[in-house]
C-alpha cells in the first residue's frame, strides 16, 4: 500500500449545485397592457437548461413569433445552492430585422425580462434598451 505525502494529493472541486431551473418554468405574460416589445414568453424545461420562445408584443419591429432559443446561461439566485427562485437566465436571438440579447431574473414573483436591441441596417430606429415585466398567466408566483 502506498502512502501519499500531503503535497502529492490531487485535490478536485466539487461539482457546482444544479440550477434549480424549473422555478423559471411557465408561460408569462406581461403585466400592463400597453403595446410593448415583448408580449408574452413560454419558458419550458429541457434537463438542466431552458427553452424560450417570446411572442412579439405589437411594437414596431418586433415579430409576433420569435422562435424557440435554448438558453445560453442559466443562474442561480443564491451565493451557496443552486437555488433559482431569484435566478436568471441569458438567451440570444437573431430576428429578420435585430439582434436581440434578451436577459431575464425572478423578482418578487415577476420574471423582469430586458432586452438590448441591435438593428442590422441603418434606419429610423436606434438600437434600443427594454425592461419589462411579467406574470405567470396562471397568476401562482
Amino acid at each position: 500500500m502506498e502512502i501519499l505525502r500531503e503535497s502529492e494529493r490531487v485535490v478536485l472541486a466539487a461539482p457546482r449545485p444544479r440550477v434549480a431551473v424549473e422555478a423559471m418554468g411557465g408561460r408569462w405574460v406581461r403585466t400592463n397592457e400597453r403595446p410593448q416589445w415583448i408580449g408574452s414568453l413560454d419558458v419550458a424545461v429541457d434537463g438542466d437548461d431552458l427553452l424560450v420562445r417570446v411572442q412579439g408584443g405589437g411594437e414596431g419591429p418586433s415579430p409576433h413569433d420569435w422562435g424557440v432559443v435554448r438558453t445560453d446561461t442559466v443562474y442561480a439566485g443564491s451565493m451557496l445552492s443552486g437555488d433559482a427562485a431569484a435566478g436568471g437566465f441569458l438567451a440570444f436571438y437573431e430576428l429578420p430585422e435585430a439582434s436581440v440579447e434578451l436577459q431575464a431574473n425572478l423578482n418578487l414573483g415577476l420574471l423582469v425580462v430586458a432586452t438590448w436591441i441591435t438593428f442590422r441596417e441603418p434606419g429610423p430606429r436606434a438600437d434600443r434598451f427594454t425592461r419589462e415585466f411579467f406574470r405567470r398567466e396562471d397568476g401562482d408566483a
